[in-house]
């Protein structure tokens, strides 16, 4: 199991709440980390993904893969499928992000998560 380091460098492996937010709104969901990967998703998405540390900081690459077709889910980037380059830095049980979908460049994204359970 990864630690924390002093700096908060490192994502411990664990079960976590994830809250994002975009300017066209906002959403919830759990990730699970573990070994450098990521898995979760929520009542519409899937998570799918990776992670490093390098530099100091925590490197997110996640895409997302809608699995219920409901057209009340709307995605926050207005497609289905996207990809996401985050950074962040842990303090403690959170981990704050930020970073930007590869289909849409100039949209800043946010991401909180708060680990639950190992």
């Amino acid at each position: 199991m990864t630690r924390f380091s002093r700096q908060g460098m490192a994502l411990r492996d664990g079960l976590y709440k994830v809250e994002f937010h975009t300017v066209h709104g906002s959403g919830n969901g759990v990730v699970y980390a573990t070994a450098g990967k990521l898995r979760g998703g929520n009542t519409g998405f899937a998570f799918i993904g990776n992670y490093a540390t390098r530099d100091g900081e925590i490197h997110v690459k996640i895409s997302t893969r809608r699995h219920n077709d409901d057209p009340s889910i709307r995605p926050l980037f207005g497609t289905d499928m996207i990809t996401l380059t985050l950074k962040g830095r842990a303090d403690g049980d959170l981990v704050d992000f930020e970073g930007t979908a590869l289909q849409a460049p100039g949209l800043h994204f946010k991401a909180v998560l708060t680990h639950l359970a190992d």
